[in-house]
């Protein structure tokens, strides 16, 4: 699999990384991720989206967790995900102070981790900033080789977290262009399925596998953030707080590490044809 952007996901990444830059407030972030037409990827042509797939809405959601913005509400139709204003109120849009279902949608375990993808990057992208620029003992923070180890396992936690979300949403999008069995061996609209489509397999297995990650792994990433940003890492006027409560809230919503670990090994127990 190629996991490199084609160009209109480029594009997608590049508009909605400006949007969330110049946000500066949550009224302002939907109302211009909606001018730009980011918040409808998903939805049908039929129904005013663009008809485009899992993955380029995963992308708006990496950027809106990379800038550490509000979490959106989600609107699942089928096997189309949408994003949607967090105010608008509907009883059957996905929130995250709900509390997890036992199986949740695949849609939305893969949204969430595209959320957790994006905000543990964009905290590796704080303090990579910072050490850069600090200074102890006369020489920036990066040049000792304790910090540039911690630094490095937050990278490979974020970068592992990322691929693992870009592949469980390119199964999901196969899926979509196939039999419209979802992740978990539930079909577009929530029946169950038996799970043992080719697609639907490889594509349950790479989102219990991004769950794990982020619920297991970002955590830990994140206070190894806080600690390398000292003092500052605790003021609330610096934004790295804001990441750390998106990626709690997110664990949470998933059910935790021990719940995300127990559905992975489960998935890798064979089953009997």
């Amino acid at each position: 699999m190629d996991f490199h952007p084609d160009e209109t996901q480029q594009a997608i990444s590049r508009l909605a990384a400006e949007v969330v830059a110049g946000a500066g407030t949550p009224e302002r972030l939907w109302k211009g991720l909606g001018q730009a037409g980011l918040l409808t990827l998903g939805a049908p042509e039929r129904e005013g989206g663009a008809g485009l797939g899992v993955l380029e809405t995963a992308l708006v959601l990496v950027e809106i967790g990379r800038g550490a913005a509000a979490l959106p509400a989600l609107r699942i139709d089928g096997t189309s995900l949408t994003i949607e204003d967090p105010k608008d109120q509907h009883p059957d849009w996905v929130r995250w102070e709900a509390t997890s279902r036992p199986a949740p949608h695949p849609l939305t375990v893969a949204a969430a981790c595209a959320l957790g993808a994006g905000a543990l990057a964009g905290a590796l992208d704080l303090t990579a900033r910072h050490i850069r620029t600090r200074e102890q003992f006369g020489r920036p923070l990066a040049t000792f080789q304790a910090v540039a180890q911690q630094i490095a396992d937050v990278y490979i936690a974020s970068r592992t977290l990322h691929l693992a979300v870009l592949s469980a949403c390119w199964w999901l999008d196969a899926e979509r262009a196939g039999d419209g069995r979802m992740g978990d061996g539930r079909t577009g609209d929530g029946r169950a399925g038996d799970g043992r489509a080719g697609n639907g397999r490889q594509a349950g297995d790479d989102l219990a596998v991004a769950a794990q990650w982020l619920t297991a792994e970002a955590p830990p990433a994140l206070r190894a953030c806080h600690h390398l940003h000292g003092g500052l890492g605790l003021m609330i006027d610096y934004p790295l707080h804001r990441h750390t409560t998106l990626i709690r809230d997110l664990v949470r919503f998933l059910g935790g590490a021990e719940q995300a670990l127990s559905t992975l090994g489960e998935r890798c127990v064979p089953r009997p044809d």
